[in-house]
Order: structure tokens, then C-alpha cells, then sequence
């Protein structure tokens, strides 16, 4: 009995046969698996312009456009067969996203894969999978910052542009001013982004100690947490290493003694606000009632009691949970 093939497809005015797109496919099937991708990518490439709409085409055409590096075509094709209702959707994500890494779509993928998993997308056992292309992600969008921006002058960055990126972006761009003799108009830029309050404060931090490192000695005024103080950058320690962050840690090991692991929370808590809420260092409270807040708010993590309602266990709160942000 003769094969009875499926409908005609006109294309141009050209009638193409099913059993010829069909051979097409295969042909394109065959040299993916001999990984032959140029074969593949040309005999899939003429099915696609005759059935677009081929489901059998999509992902094996985007496997073999990737392995090509022909990452626009890539893409596109990707983001048809994710709209396509394909079964097979994270797979197909999973690829998308991998062509987006390619072509340095470094914020999408950060933000693609956020949503993902935040909304319970990823089943538990995807998760190690794409939490692995959200750290390749981040790596790659650091060494991209550093080789796109090494070769340029600093001082050509306005506060615009570094308003533009992420927390991310921006710490990598600020990374660059590491170890450099800095001029007056990279200080300057500095000590804009040490003022901006909307800023991340991990990113205020990084700013004010590299200022502190070149010895500027202007006074720039840091606001976080709704607080402000005004300070000159070359006469404050570093973060975590003045006398008071120590007589508090000093303190917390005292509290400790005979609990090394809530000791060690309890400390790293406090070298995290020390960098975090840099310069402000628990300012109107003595060292033993910021050493105790800590133990209640350890305590709290382990019993799940509620801490006092005090403004000092607020704010310590407050500085510590920016870590996860």
C-alpha cells in the first residue's frame, strides 16, 4: 500500500511535496546525529522556509544553528519553538537561554531565570541545572564588563551610564578602578556615586573605600537606611576593621563561648552590617547592647522567637537582610 503523505505546502508559488520535506528533515535529523551541523543547518534551513511552522524543525534547527554559532538565527528559532507549546518548554528555555549567554544578553538571562525560579517554574530536580547557567551568567557578564571597559579611559563614564546597570554591573565597573591611580574626574564620579542614596549599599561601600584607598580627602556625605553622615574618606578604616567592630566581635565571642556555631553566625552578622551599613557603626549604642542584639537576633533564627522591638534590633535587620538583595 503506498505511503499517503500529509497536505501540500505552497511557498512562493512553489508546491512543495510533503515526502521532500520530509526527506529534508531527516536529512537534517541524520547529520545532527553524525554531528554534522552545517549539513544540518543547510537541509534544515530549506525545510523551515517551506514549513516555518514545523514543530519537528525548531529545536534540532536551534541545536544546530548554536553548534554553528550562528547565534541570531539561533535565537529567533528558540523563541519559536518556545512559543510554539512545545512539551518540552524548560528544555527548550534551557537552550534559549544558552544562545542568549552567547550573544552577552546577560541581563536577561539574570532576569529570566530569576523569574523561573521564583514563580516555582523549575521542578526541584531543574533546579541545580539552571541555577548552574545563572552563576556561568553572572561570570561571564563580570569578564565581559572588565574586557569591554578595560581598554577605555575611566574618567568616560557619566552617572548616567553607571545608573544604567545592574548591582552586578555596577560593582564590576567600579572593580575596574582597583589598584589604579585615580584622577580628579574619577573621583569625582566616585563621590557622586558614594551620595547616591538609591543606590545599592554594598555599591556605596565598594565607592567610599576606594576613595579611601586613593586618600581623598574631600567630604562626602553618605546616606543609607533613611540615615546621613558626612565623612572624609581618607581618615575611616576600612569596614569591619575599626576598634569598634572588634571590641564588638570581641564581645559576641564572649556571649558564645560554649556555642562555636551560633558564635559564628553571630560574628559573621556583624562583619556583614560592618561592610553593609559602612561608615555608620551602630552609632548611640554601646558595644555590650550591640553585642547583645546580636545574640537575640541568632537566638531568634534558631528558636524563632520574636526579638524586642527595639530600634537597635531593627535596624541590624534591616542592614543584614540587604545581603540577600
Amino acid at each position: 500500500m503506498r505511503h499517503r503523505y500529509g497536505r501540500l505546502i505552497k511557498k512562493d508559488n512553489i508546491v512543495v511535496f510533503p515526502g521532500a520535506l520530509e526527506r529534508l528533515i531527516e536529512k537534517g535529523l541524520d547529520a545532527v546525529e553524525d554531528t554534522d551541523y552545517a549539513e544540518a543547518v543547510e537541509a534544515f534551513g530549506q525545510a523551515y522556509h517551506f514549513d516555518p511552522d514545523n514543530t519537528r524543525i525548531l529545536a534540532p534547527y536551534a541545536v544546530s544553528l548554536y553548534e554553528t554559532k550562528d547565534f541570531p538565527l539561533a535565537k529567533e528559532i528558540a523563541t519559536k519553538l518556545l512559543h510554539s507549546g512545545t512539551t518540552e518548554y524548560l528544555d527548550a528555555m534551557e537552550l534559549y537561554l544558552a544562545i542568549s549567554i552567547q550573544l552577552q544578553d546577560y541581563d536577561e538571562v539574570e532576569m529570566t531565570i530569576e523569574t523561573l525560579l521564583d514563580e516555582g517554574i523549575v521542578p526541584p530536580n531543574m533546579v541545580t541545572k539552571f541555577n548552574y547557567l545563572r552563576e556561568l551568567n553572572n561570570r561571564l557578564s563580570s569578564r565581559y564588563i572588565r574586557e569591554e571597559l578595560e581598554p577605555r579611559q575611566l574618567d568616560v563614564f557619566t552617572m548616567d551610564e553607571f545608573m544604567e546597570g545592574t548591582t552586578e554591573t555596577q560593582q564590576g565597573i567600579l572593580a575596574l578602578f582597583e589598584n589604579r591611580e585615580l584622577d580628579k574626574t574619577t573621583k569625582n564620579l566616585l563621590s557622586q556615586i558614594v551620595e547616591k542614596e538609591s543606590l545599592h549599599p554594598i555599591v556605596i561601600t565598594y565607592a567610599l573605600v576606594l576613595l579611601r584607598e586613593s586618600g581623598f580627602d574631600g567630604e562626602v556625605t553618605v546616606r543609607k537606611f533613611g540615615r546621613s553622615k558626612s565623612v572624609i574618606p581618607a581618615d575611616l578604616e576600612l569596614p569591619s576593621q575599626d576598634d569598634r567592630s572588634i571590641e564588638v566581635v570581641n564581645q559576641i565571642g564572649g556571649l558564645f563561648e560554649k556555642d562555636p556555631s551560633r558564635m559564628q553566625m553571630a560574628i559573621d552578622a556583624s562583619l556583614r552590617y560592618g561592610i553593609i551599613a559602612y561608615p555608620f557603626c551602630w552609632d548611640g549604642f554601646s558595644t555590650s547592647e550591640v553585642a547583645d542584639a546580636y545574640t537575640q537576633y541568632i537566638e531568634s533564627m534558631f528558636t524563632g522567637a520574636p526579638v524586642n522591638a527595639t530600634e537597635l534590633n531593627s535596624w541590624i535587620r534591616t542592614v543584614d537582610q540587604q545581603t540577600d538583595k
